[in-house]
């Protein structure tokens, strides 16, 4: 048995675009990087809490 910690971020907005900006590589590009940072902070921030490998 493991430990898990799932931990949910801030939503990133899309919903200020038109439909077709999905169409956009530059657009999508810059999201997908901006979720990627995201998710990477997240992660570092928790492992800077974690008391230990399995706790």
């Amino acid at each position: 048995p493991t430990k898990w910690t799932i931990q949910f971020g801030e939503p990133i907005l899309t919903d200020g675009y038109p439909p077709e900006a999905a169409e956009d590589p530059m657009l999508m590009f810059n999201l997908t990087d901006q979720v990627r940072e995201q998710i990477q902070h997240t992660l570092y921030k928790l492992l800077v809490q974690r008391r230990s490998v399995f706790f």
